[in-house]
């Protein structure tokens, strides 16, 4: 289970295209929209969740606070479920 604490990581097989904003996994690839590849890019597997959000605000300087929270928990759930992320 995703939480604030976890120090996700893409699973093996997967990876980011170096160009263009796919994430390319076993069975073919995803199309990446909005933040999406920001965050991916992120997973390294040492960086808890909360210091990926911290991360992002400080990119993304006008966006809120618990909103960036709450959709990086829902993408990387989503992404676990599909064994995508591993924590």
């Amino acid at each position: 289970m995703m939480d604030l604490t976890s120090t996700p990581r893409l699973a093996p097989g997967c990876r980011l295209h170096p160009t263009q904003d796919v994430l390319l996994v076993p069975e073919g690839t995803l199309n990446l929209t909005g933040p999406t590849r920001d965050i991916l890019a992120r997973l390294d597997g040492q960086q808890s969740v909360t210091a990926i959000i911290a991360d992002l605000l400080r990119e993304y300087t006008d966006a809120d606070a618990n909103e960036v929270q709450g959709d990086v928990l829902r993408l990387l759930e989503r992404m676990e479920e599909r064994g995508i992320v591993r924590v």
